[in-house]
């Protein structure tokens, strides 16, 4: 079943009323622990480690549900990429490489010849396959290697495969698809982002977008989706990554608008590919694993205006709860926490954390010992201290247990001073009663100065 959501109200740019726990949330400090990020993405890669499985003849890789051990083509290309987009060495790459070489599809036919097939396509090299192995082919700069799938040929599939409006079907002739042409755009970003092609592709992909459409679904005229807007605004982030329209602006606002930080589900979307037309033969159906939360995190990472803070590390927390666990042992068989999918997006949005900078191109920083303020360009001229969260309430047990010797000298005094007015004692006494309060508070504050933490020791020489 096609899982796409039904049509959403469409947002205001404005932000949408606040609730009491969403003005809560938003005020919020914006917390991403660097730790935990590099902790959650050891533990991915330990799982890609301990899945891979040797193919029978030659090399190894994965097959995209991680508890069957035997390989396929596109989650063995793309468990190869983690280690590439992490900067790790892998002691099985070059056998994952060869495993690529041998199933690329060799053919005198020119809209076969060069890409990768699925065990669905009935043997067909389909762009859901090919688009992924060229795009990690670039990202690990294999093309000079001799063991290596040749990328000129797989180059050549993908422009020789796109249709004639601009976007990608499974396969030339299929109809133009949102995801699919967003996988051939991110492979022909690596391998030539000046090509023609790319010009065609990304005006397919915005040419019908309104400030009443902003968004994107599985194809252009279907309700939008949360996950089809994120890949793309990803892929747009990627082919043009100095693109930045008022249009664009429109599908960013979009997806903070409905994107839920808390929901980490995954779903499938479904569909039909005919490579000679409708109604022709043959025809297969197509599963593509879609995990939401991961890839709208990576592209509200590339607003041109700068991270959404408070959605952004709501998100991050979501994304990181709980470790990683073995899939052939955790989860039923078909579901998503056994699919190399599941894992693929949230690792690639772990890896996109740790290359976003800090600030924008108009942005300000400040400098301290002991912490960096950014401060954006739409808030430029306005002083720090404006930007910081203020608390007006006091909190009466803190005060207390901060000040408590000076509010006990204060009411020794004042009761003392009115004792002294009534009569009921001298000024001999008034100073007496005064003495040793004041004395308590001087050892009381020498005290703290003692147990003031001190900071860490110099670097050694």
């Amino acid at each position: 079943m096609n899982q796409t959501p039904p049509l959403p109200a469409q947002a205001p740019r404005a932000a949408a009323p606040a609730t009491a726990s969403s003005r809560t949330r938003a005020a919020a400090a914006p917390v991403i622990d660097m730790a935990v990020l590099e902790a959650r993405l050891n533990e991915s890669l330990d799982v890609l480690r301990d899945t891979y499985a040797p193919a029978p003849g030659t090399g190894g890789g994965w097959y995209h549900e991680l508890a069957r051990p035997e390989p396929g083509t596109t989650a063995t290309a793309l468990g190869l990429l983690a280690f590439v987009e992490a900067g790790r060495p892998f002691e099985h790459f070059d056998e994952g490489l060869a495993f690529l070489a041998e199933r690329q599809a060799a053919s005198a036919d020119a809209l076969r010849d060069g890409g990768w097939a699925t065990r669905t396509s009935l043997g067909m090299p389909v762009v859901e396959a090919t688009g992924w192995i060229a795009r990690f082919l670039a990202r690990a700069r294999c093309d000079l290697r001799e063991d290596a799938p040749d990328l000129r040929r797989a180059y050549r599939w993908l422009l020789r495969n796109q249709n004639p409006d601009g976007g990608w079907g499974s396969l030339y002739g299929a109809a133009s698809r949102v995801w699919q042409t967003c996988l051939a755009l991110r492979a022909l970003a690596q391998l030539n982002p000046y090509d023609p092609a790319v010009d065609r592709g990304v005006e397919w992909l915005t040419a019908d977008r309104t400030a009443h459409r902003p968004a994107w679904g599985p194809v252009p005229t279907a309700a939008p989706t949360v996950t089809h807007t994120a890949f793309v605004l990803v892929t747009l982030a990627e082919a043009r990554p100095r693109l930045r329209t008022e249009r664009l602006l429109d599908a960013y606002d979009w997806l903070l608008a409905h994107l839920d930080p808390d929901d980490e589900h995954a779903w499938i979307e479904t569909y039909e590919v005919s490579p000679h037309g409708l109604g022709s033969r043959p025809v297969w159906r197509l599963a593509l694993w879609h995990y939401g939360l991961p890839i709208a995190l990576t592209a509200l990472l590339h607003d041109p205006r700068g991270p959404h803070g408070p959605t952004i590390a709501r998100a991050f927390r979501t994304l990181v709860r709980g470790e990683v666990a073995d899939p052939r042992r955790n989860g039923l068989p078909g579901g998503a926490r056994t699919s190399l999918w599941t894992l693929w997006w949230r690792l690639e949005t772990l890896i996109a954390f740790t290359r976003v900078p800090l600030a924008g191109t108009a942005d300000v920083l400040h400098w301290f010992p002991d912490a960096t303020v950014v401060q954006r360009a739409h808030a430029r001229e306005l002083p720090v201290a404006a930007l910081l969260p203020h608390r007006r309430l006091v909190d009466p047990v803190a005060l207390v247990r901060r000040h408590w010797s000076a509010l006990v000298l204060g009411f020794v005094c004042v009761s003392s001073a009115f004792g002294v007015t009534l009569g009921a004692w001298g000024w001999r006494d008034f100073w007496l009663s005064v003495i040793v309060p004041i004395v308590l508070a001087s050892v009381d504050e020498s005290l703290k100065r003692r147990r003031t933490p001190r900071g860490p020791p110099p670097a050694a020489p």
